[in-house]
């Protein structure tokens, strides 16, 4: 059992080394090292699950411990770690395989511990990861300095709640017997919103998307595509779970902060025309579904959250994997410089076709499994609660759905403007992507598929494990026998129709008796802009755009408009600032005298 107990250390303490080793040699060496390291990582979290709950101490004091609920969340980041070292095996760049393995060991580091202060510093050191890779890239240093702000917040509010609620080296969310007073309702508002920050829910969203545009694509599925979801609802639910009594308006709004984030994201990410954005707005509102369903308070709800937090990390950076593999076939993300790669590319295509049903909440497929459970645990919380509440708890069921129904027209978009429709002159002569690259994209669609199909025996029972609950019949739920019929019927009749009734001629297309050309190509661009152009809708979109809704831009305008007054005071004349000196030496002595 002690072997068992110092393997936590090694969780860290070998990823650590082998950033080091990777420092000194070159990215031929390190992607092997790192695919070693990852792979020992994933190992050695298997074998823990039979050997729960774990702790070790440094110098005496309990650091590192690991019980069921944090077990499910490292279980699940150390898989994700696998796939993503084998994804990098072709990347050139060393400074990424030494960032992403050292991302590996303090994202392992905060998952495995319950000390408030050893949190703080493995969160914070995770969230300077993504500073790291965003200024290795020319265009996202603005990015770079914006990410790094907002993760300086979700730092800094997290250090003010653990000071307000009296936390050293104590447990990380201490369980309090009664209702909070008016100091604990600002320290967990704190935890909320630092959880917010690093998941990406509004209002401290925004860094998200660019990020996900301008910094490297291998950091975009690394950090805010998975790993920093994991940890920000790691966080969240941990408060939801343990912390006692929360009261129930605190729930409802961060429910409806949930459901107001789903909304907002997929309606901006219905009009961009970059893939690479259009799947950070989605990142964003994948949160939303997450924070939905652990604010509800029932077990179905919060087991329903956690899932799809996995859920989403599995088939929202096997989406980045597809758009990374696009982008090195075809030198760009641009919906409109792209089509017809399905035959060119058939397997980034399959996987990112099955991922894009899997983030629509598609039957068979893990984010239908997820997302059926936020829709049930939102329907038991508006069962429980009273009257006003029950009406906003319908209103986030209706949002939830709708942002569903969008997200699958945003997808439609997003898959025909790559992958059908004429090749353009840069998809012409593009091939599939190196090798590695598809094994990792096929291992996440798999795993969509395979947890869509099986989701009862793995991860369910893990969850209700780390939760103490059990799901038995606490929903209705279509088996997966059941499922996988519908479907079935649903394609043979569809296909029946198809031959029994077709009368259609394929030719090419015409304009103006000309045959078509790149410039009157028909592309996924063009899909929604009337919705872009509703004048309700206009506005809204066009202030968006400018940044309007960006607490980020609201706090840069007012710190500089708090700042430029005081460059008054700097001329840089040595005369200037004598006077200030002698002003200031007659103050002091005149409160000294008049204290004399």
């Amino acid at each position: 059992m002690e072997a068992f107990v110092n393997v936590l250390s090694f969780m860290i303490i070998i990823p650590l080394i082998a950033a080091l080793m990777d420092s000194g040699t070159n990215w031929k060496v390190a992607r092997w090292l790192n695919v070693i390291t990852c792979s020992y990582l994933l190992v050695v979290s298997f074998i823990l699950w039979g050997y729960l709950p774990l702790a070790t101490g440094l110098s005496g004091e309990g650091i590192f411990s690991l019980d069921e609920f944090s077990y499910f969340a490292l279980l699940f980041a150390n898989i994700l770690g696998l796939a993503f070292s084998i994804y990098l095996l072709k990347s050139e760049k060393l400074k990424f395989h030494v960032y992403f393995i050292m991302t590996m060991a303090f994202v392992n580091g905060a998952l495995m511990t319950q000390n408030a202060v050893a949190f703080l510093v493995f969160w914070g050191l995770a969230g300077l990861m993504l500073y790291l890779f965003a200024i290795s890239s020319k265009l996202a240093s603005g990015v770079a300095k914006k990410t790094l702000i907002i993760s300086g917040i979700s730092d800094s509010l997290l250090i003010f709640a653990f000071f307000l609620l009296g936390y050293s080296n104590e447990a990380l969310i201490g369980f309090s017997g009664g209702s909070p007073n008016a100091w604990e309702i600002t320290a967990l508002s704190f935890i909320v919103l630092a959880s917010f920050a690093k998941a990406g829910a509004f209002p401290l969203h925004t860094w998200i998307p660019e990020y996900c545009e301008k910094a490297p694509i291998e950091s975009a599925f690394i950090l805010p595509a998975s790993l920093d979801k994991i940890l920000g609802i790691y966080l969240l639910a941990r408060l939801f779970l343990e912390y006692g009594i929360i009261p129930q308006w605190l729930r409802v709004i961060v429910a409806g902060i949930g459901a107001f984030t789903i909304i907002i994201a997929v309606m901006m990410a219905l009009i961009q025309h970059n893939a690479r954005k259009l799947l950070g707005y989605h990142a964003v509102s994948q949160v939303g579904y997450m924070v939905l369903g652990i604010a509800t308070g029932n077990p179905v709800g919060i087991i329903g959250g956690l899932l799809h937090t996995v859920n989403n990390s599995i088939y929202k950076s096997g989406l980045f994997m597809a758009a990374g593999n696009v982008e090195s076939s075809a030198g760009t993300v641009e919906l409109a410089e792209l089509g017809g790669l399905a035959r060119r590319t058939p397997l980034t295509f399959s996987g990112m076709l099955v991922c894009s049903l899997s983030i629509s909440g598609m039957p068979l497929t893990n984010g239908f499994v997820s997302k059926w459970l936020i829709y049930q645990g939102v329907l038991i919380a508006m069962a429980q609660s009273l009257y006003g509440y029950k009406i906003l708890y319908m209103f986030f069921l209706i949002m939830a759905l709708f942002g569903s129904a969008l997200t699958l027209a945003s997808f439609m978009k997003l898959n025909f403007s790559i992958f059908l429709g004429k090749a353009t002159e840069k998809t012409k002569d593009a091939r599939e992507a190196s090798l590695p690259k598809l094994i990792a994209l096929l291992i996440n669609a798999s795993l969509c598929l395979f947890i869509g199909i099986g989701w009862k025996f793995f991860p369910l029972p893990l969850i209700e494990n780390s939760l103490g609950k059990n799901l038995e019949n606490s929903v209705g739920f279509l088996s997966t026998i059941q499922l996988l019929g519908v479907v079935t019927l649903s394609l043979v009749f569809g296909a029946l129709i198809y031959l029994m009734f077709r009368k259609v001629r394929v030719d090419d297309a015409f304009v103006g008796g000309q045959k078509d050309t790149v410039k009157f190509r028909i592309s996924g661009t063009g899909f929604f802009n009337d919705i872009r152009n509703m004048k309700p809708l206009k506005v809204i979109y066009n202030g968006a755009e400018k940044g309007c809704f960006d607490i980020y831009t609201h706090l840069k305008t007012g710190l500089k408009a708090m700042v430029t007054p005081l460059k008054l005071l700097h001329t840089g004349e040595l005369s200037f600032y004598s006077v200030w000196v002698m002003l200031g030496f007659i103050v002091l002595l005149s409160i000294f005298l008049r204290g004399g």
